[in-house]
């Protein structure tokens, strides 16, 4: 049973810090540092561990979730207008 209990939380770790690589790959493409091409794949398969979670249950897929949906915001947000 303490198998399971550190498989479990291997797989809320792993899905944890793919959601942080996903807002820090949106933010890195924001602001240019990385091809948005790149964050947006990152963000879909973001999309996937976290139906992967969902599916398994809401605990474990809310945190892929949370970092999906700031991924995508920040991904998407509209630029700003530079001053003239």
């Amino acid at each position: 049973m303490e198998d399971l209990a550190a498989l479990v939380a291997t797989i809320y770790v792993l899905l944890a810090a793919v959601a942080v690589v996903n807002v820090l790959l949106a933010v890195l493409a924001r602001k240019r540092k990385v091809k948005p091409w790149i964050a947006m794949v990152f963000n879909a398969l973001t999309g996937f561990a976290s139906i992967f979670g969902i599916s398994v249950a809401w605990a474990i897929g809310i945190v892929p979730l949370i970092g999906l949906i700031a991924g995508s915001v920040i991904i998407t947000w509209p630029a700003r207008r530079s001053p003239k």
